[in-house]
């Protein structure tokens, strides 16, 4: 892990997902209002919560940051995740959900710009967002950060929680990352 401050916010502490954390996670993952928008299937058990806690660890060893839980400073509390999906070395996409009662208190952008700078830290060039065109309040989180949308991907990507087989169009966000610009 890089230099554990770039995990820390204001507010937040971003961290790697333990199996310890099922039940946690378990708590927003299974709320379908929580899920709509995510490219996974909302979680109808704790195994599918523990099937994602491994596929978390086995990212972490595979790349140098993988999927995160978003923390409160305050008392520990698991609101939500995020993380890189690294494709190659210079090049990660990010995400992220919260539970529905962090929603509206900026801890969306908090996380969001927390995990740029680890990716500009670990020399990312390129992050990248794929969002639902109806999901606004992404949209407005990740322009907020910083990323542009590069453009529309139509029919790109199923979202197994809408109830539509078909695949949705989709926004790309990006952001292009210089190190020698970092904060």
């Amino acid at each position: 892990m890089l230099d554990a401050t770039l995990y820390r916010t204001p507010r937040l502490a971003l961290r790697p997902p333990r199996h310890d954390d099922a039940a946690a996670v378990f708590r927003f993952a299974s709320e379908l209002q929580v899920t709509r928008f995510v490219g996974w299937p909302t979680h109808a058990s704790l195994s599918d919560t523990e099937a994602f806690l491994s596929f978390s660890q086995a990212e972490w060893t595979k790349w140098p940051v993988g999927p995160l839980l978003i923390t409160s400073k305050r008392d520990g509390a698991i609101l939500g995740s995020t993380g890189l999906a690294f494709e190659t070395s210079y090049r990660a996409s990010t995400g992220f959900v919260l539970a529905k009662d962090a929603w509206g208190s900026g801890f969306a952008s908090e996380a969001l710009t927390a995990v740029v700078t680890i990716a500009t830290a670990l020399t990312v060039r390129r992050l990248y967002a794929l969002c639902h065109v109806q999901h606004e309040k992404s949209v407005r989180v990740l322009e907020r950060c910083g990323f542009v949308r590069e453009g529309t991907l139509h029919k790109y990507a199923v979202f197994p929680n809408l109830g539509v087989p078909e695949p949705q169009d989709v926004y790309c966000y990006a952001t292009i990352l210089d190190r020698a610009h970092a904060v």
